[in-house]
């Protein structure tokens, strides 16, 4: 039986592919196992303490996980955004990754939406994937023609680089695999370069350990160094997505900043902070973690009233603010004058305390 061309089937069936959508098709089974590879950035620590595809290796880099499945569709859904300058703020203000400017995965998971309804009114059964930590998303990607895994360890693609959301489709059905290309990132190397931290200083392999990404998103306490290195970032990194050649284009506007006002974020509740950024993988769902970003960004990066905000937040009822409020003044050259504003006797956390203790010496 001759297998059906997905794009024509797409087309009788009346369903348009966006512009800044792509979408290939890959045979299963497909013989792929990514399961040792992750295992591998596991057991050396190179995920940090993150969880995600992490937390079952064995079945989130599995290629074939079902015997019903004849197909992988592979979406690939560019985001490219309209700035490129992230690095033009005034004193006080914070910057949010292009990556983060809004949920860049509603239209992504519209479209998959679309073809999973499409297929389940035809009666082929199907399981989909978007941003899942069951699914290791980039499986599929380099064999199925889209593009190639970048130095930088994310997935690129002609005219788009890493700008790009990635979800996976299984399908019973058999449709034509599409035309494989061999891409690669040649001699360049200029995400390693960009890289503030040295995350990426080994070829397409990530050290979590020293990434800003990571730890502004992490629950766990920020070791000192990194906070010095987050600069004013409130959240994400850009700089290896920015410095990629392939995703360089003309609709980027110089001009254009993606920032907060740090004051403000820290005079949020948290719940606000919760609901306002959505879209933000948030510890615990827990804004105080936003507020602690906020707090180190403004440490880094300081108006005219940061310090006498910050007196005012140690005596915030949040362990997480009191522990990164007496850093921030610290780092602000002020702790000689902090007694005045707050007694570390009445403190109550032994974590705070001993890094009031930390910093006295």
């Amino acid at each position: 039986m001759k297998e059906k061309n997905l794009l024509n089937y797409l087309n009788f069936h009346k369903i348009n592919i966006p512009e800044n959508i792509k979408i290939a098709v890959i045979s299963l089974p497909s013989l792929i196992d990514k399961s040792q590879l992750i295992q591998k950035a596991k057991s050396e620590n190179r995920h940090a303490n993150m969880k995600f595809t992490f937390s079952n290796p064995e079945y989130s880099g599995l290629g074939d996980k079902f015997e019903w499945a004849k197909s992988c569709i592979v979406i690939s859904y560019n985001y490219s955004p309209s700035s490129s300058n992230n690095h033009s703020f005034r004193p006080g203000e914070g910057a949010v990754a292009l990556f983060a400017s809004e949920n860049h995965y509603i239209p992504l998971e519209k479209f998959i939406r679309k073809l999973t309804d499409l297929f389940n009114n035809e009666g082929i059964k199907v399981k989909q994937f978007i941003d899942s930590p069951q699914h290791y998303d980039r499986i599929f990607f380099n064999t199925s023609g889209l593009g190639w895994q970048g130095k930088s360890t994310m997935m690129l693609s002609p005219g788009i680089g890493p700008w790009q959301l990635i979800g996976n489709l299984y399908i019973e059905e058999k449709f034509e695999d599409t035309e494989k290309k061999s891409f690669s990132c040649g001699s360049c190397n200029l995400c390693q370069i960009s890289c503030p931290t040295g995350a990426l200083d080994e070829e397409y392999i990530l050290d979590s350990n020293k990434c800003i990404s990571y730890w502004l998103q992490s629950p766990d306490i920020i070791p000192h160094d990194m906070r010095s290195s987050i600069g004013n970032r409130f959240y994400g990194c850009d700089e290896c997505l920015i410095s990629c050649p392939p995703g360089q284009t003309r609709s980027f506007n110089i001009l254009k900043t993606n920032k907060v006002e740090l004051q403000k974020i820290l005079k949020m509740s948290s719940d606000t902070l919760v609901q306002r950024y959505d879209w933000f993988y948030i510890p615990k769902r827990n804004g105080d973690f936003l507020k602690r970003n906020a707090l180190i960004a403004l440490a880094n990066n300081p108006d005219e009233n940061a310090l006498s905000l910050m007196y005012e937040l140690l005596n915030s009822d949040s362990e997480i603010i009191r522990f990164y409020t007496i850093w921030a003044i610290w780092k602000l050259s002020k702790f000689h004058e902090i007694k005045n504003y707050y007694d570390v006797d009445h403190e109550k956390s032994e974590l705070v305390k001993k890094e009031y203790l930390r910093l006295m010496k």
